[in-house]
């Protein structure tokens, strides 16, 4: 019976379909060798001559992965997602989608599927993981679709990912991107947690006294399509590599795991951290939505050589290329996944047009499409589309689901967001908007300004070598008086720290918050007109249990206690959920002389409530 509902729901799911696509140096050479695909009551193995993968029946996990007859796992690979606990594939049906003696592509392809148990308190979602080996490749392609039906119950998940640990023998090497490739202990190292729980300091070994942290391994996911370990003396590679981040939650600035200390390595579906959306779906609601596809792609180098981990990047990054040209993948075929024939595009140019800032351009900035609400930092249940804009503002976002859409850019250097509503994409149908002018929101005349518009704290104290431990406990040796900042003369990279955290009491135990000091002088005497407004722009690159007063020479302007959560300073991070806040004030309070700008953050208590500014901004009539 169980067998039957789930072939029933593969059925409902998907129409399994294979058409060969070609991919940098995964696709198959000239004369591969056929897939073998073998199956019984444990599992599955599927095997090219150059990667075999083998499977559980039941949960879906992969249990080995060789290449070119090497293990590269040292422990079973996992789909999981975590509702308030972790869920597994735990009783899963394996269910053949293609066989590689009758697919026109020779290649196989196969379903662990699981509907949901309708038990109480289980998660009310059924869900279904793939995995597809094409002849000669040397990549085991997955991905996973999530759905929930109309007479569910409730449902969601904060987090979901695909875990894989590599074994020790194979791999010494982390790459995550440039800066971030090398070297890494032995999953072994005796290590001490030192808080937060993830910040452990090793003790032992040629690695004694450094500090690791998985989330010194995040990514902001808009730029991002591959990451993995490298062996150097082995010189074998095994990478997480995908071509479209349109399943993402929370958009390009969403922030995600990658790999990190263990010899682990993930590909995330969807992630909650840094205060980003989980998946939430309300009884009556019918949902689903294919995550992926993506692959876990195996290289080989000359072991031995000074460069062989950089060869093997250098390979895995012309592959992610490969991957981004041919998405979406035309051998995908899944009613929730449509081909590129059922997609459209969309391009044209952003027109920046900002009198006070005659040389800013649009150049580099996001373009994206999104649904008109919530935030599109905040979405987690549908699509995005995004790209970078040339040189010229130029765009096309191209291979987009059919849909009515948001259209959103952001630019370096702009304290505003673009917006135009109801644009509709159309299978097979570019939608050429043309130029669409940009003007930025003015108050009035700026006065001065702290930072640079960008959605991070890059530019201020530490904001350079912020992917470290502690430096919390730095601020009050780097400001023992807190930050007293005086427009014209104090410099941004040293003299404002990259977030405004709280200190040590006077006990030395509890934390208590912090006031920064803005100095400035106005020359001009305020407008006649009484009820004249000036403007303080607030950009809050990220903010956590922050309650933040604002006072002029005394007098309070605003308050605001609804900045975020999303605990960036905790996970040495440069940014979190941005936000904004234009606090309009009396114009007559600038009259002519010196005045003492006030910013008290009042939650105490803990060391990483804070706020993370990008940017202020004195607007004046």
């Amino acid at each position: 019976m169980q067998r039957r509902r789930s072939i029933a729901l593969l059925v409902a799911f998907c129409v399994a379909g294979l058409i060969s696509i070609r991919a940098a140096s995964a696709a198959p050479s000239a004369r591969p060798e056929p897939v073998r695909l073998e199956t019984n009551e444990q599992g599955a193995r599927l095997d090219n001559g150059r990667v075999s993968a083998e499977f559980s029946s039941r949960n879906g996990y992969l249990t080995s992965l060789r290449f070119e007859g090497r293990e590269l796992l040292a422990a079973p690979a996992y789909l999981d997602w975590h509702t308030g606990r972790t869920n597994h594939l735990g009783r899963a049906d394996l269910v053949v989608t293609a066989d590689p003696a009758r697919s026109p592509d020779g290649r196989a392809e196969i379903a662990f599927v699981q509907p949901w148990s309708r038990q109480p308190g289980s998660s009310a979602l059924d869900v279904e993981l793939r995995y597809v080996l094409r002849p000669g490749e040397t990549a085991l392609r997955m991905y996973a679709v999530f759905r929930h039906a109309a007479d569910y119950p409730d449902a969601g998940f904060g987090q979901s990912r695909y875990v894989l640990r590599l074994r020790e023998d194979a791999f010494d090497t982390i790459s995550v991107d440039a800066e971030r490739t090398r070297p890494m202990p032995a999953s072994d190292t005796p290590t001490q947690a030192i808080g937060p729980k993830e910040s452990m300091r090793f003790t032992a070994g040629p690695f004694a006294g450094e500090i690791t942290d998985k989330y010194h391994y995040f990514v902001d996911a808009g730029d991002h399509f591959f990451h993995g370990w490298a062996g150097s003396r082995t010189g074998l590679g095994l990478w997480i590599v995908y071509g479209s981040t349109e399943d993402a939650n929370g958009g390009p600035t969403r922030q995600h795991n990658s790999a990190h200390w263990q010899r682990l390595l993930m590909k995330i579906l969807s992630c909650g951290h840094y205060g980003a959306p989980g998946v939430g779906v309300k009884a009556g609601e019918t949902w689903e939505k294919v995550y992926g596809p993506w692959m876990l792609y195996a290289n080989r180098g000359e072991a031995g050589r000074a460069d062989a981990v950089a060869a093997l990047r250098a390979d895995a990054s012309r592959q992610a290329e490969a991957e981004r040209a041919a998405f979406p993948p035309a051998w995908l075929e899944h009613p929730a996944f449509p081909p590129a024939a059922a997609r459209g595009s969309a391009s044209g140019r952003l027109a920046l047009a900002d009198p006070q800032a005659p040389g800013q351009t649009a150049a580099g900035a996001w373009v994206g499409l999104a649904a008109p609400s919530p935030d599109w930092q905040r979405q987690a249940l549908g699509y995005q589309s995004w790209t970078r804009a040339d040189a010229d503002g130029r765009f096309a976002l191209r291979a987009v689901r059919p849909g009515r859409y948001t259209l959103y850019a952001f630019a370096d250097g702009v304290l505003d967001e673009f917006r135009r509503a109801d644009v509709e994409i159309i299978a097979g149908r570019d939608l050429a908007l043309g130029d669409l002018a940009w003007t930025p929101v003015r108050h009035g005349r700026q006065l001065w300004q702290i930072g640079v518009p960008d959605r991070r704290a890059a530019e201020f104290r530490h904001g350079d070598n912020h992917r470290r431990w502690g430096l919390w406990l730095e601020y009050p040796k780097d400001f023992p008086n807190d930050v007293d900042f005086t427009i014209g003369r104090s410099d941004p990279r040293t003299d404002w720290n990259f977030a405004q955290v709280n200190r040590p009491g006077p006990d030395g135990k509890t934390y208590v918050g912090t006031t920064w000091r803005v100095r400035f002088a106005t020359t001009s005497p305020p407008p006649a007109d009484p009820e004249a407004r000036a403007w303080l722009r607030f950009a809050f690159a990220g903010a956590h249990n922050a309650r933040l007063r604002v006072r002029l020479d005394g007098e309070v302007l605003g308050e605001n206690a609804e900045l975020g959560s999303d605990n960036a300073v905790a996970r040495a991070g440069i940014h979190g959920q941005y936000s904004t806040w234009d606090l309009a004030f009396p114009a007559r309070l600038l009259t002519p002389g010196d005045h003492v700008l006030e910013l008290e953050q009042r939650s105490g208590g803990a060391p990483f409530r804070n706020v993370m500014y990008d940017c202020i901004r004195l607007e004046v009539p």
